[in-house]
């Protein structure tokens, strides 16, 4: 059963907008699942439009962002599929924000 916070979830990052074609996120079924793994926290899979699409992980950074910006969200992991890269899509896009040093 998707909860309350899944549907927003999905909601927002179905309204993001793809930078090559111009088109919604949820047009192109970009993202392939949204999943609620514990309250507040989220695994979210997408598919890139091309297996060599150079714009892989900025697309994943974009989602998780988008995600982590609705209220109620603690956690996100974004899961890239069918990419020729999706290892490294994956690391890179799921790398937390480490605090600057000073």
């Amino acid at each position: 059963m998707e909860t309350d916070l899944a549907k927003k979830v999905s909601s927002t990052l179905n309204d993001l907008i793809d930078e090559e074609t111009k088109r919604k996120f949820g047009e192109l079924n970009v993202v392939t699942a949204v999943e609620e793994t514990s309250p507040g926290s989220f695994k979210i899979r997408f598919r890139s439009l091309s297996p060599y699409s150079p714009l892989a992980v900025d697309v994943g950074r974009e989602i998780r962002r988008s995600a982590l910006s609705v209220s109620g969200v603690r956690a996100v992991e974004v899961e890239s599929t069918g990419h020729m890269m999706d290892d490294l899509i994956n690391r890179l896009v799921n790398v937390e924000a480490k605090p600057q040093v000073k």
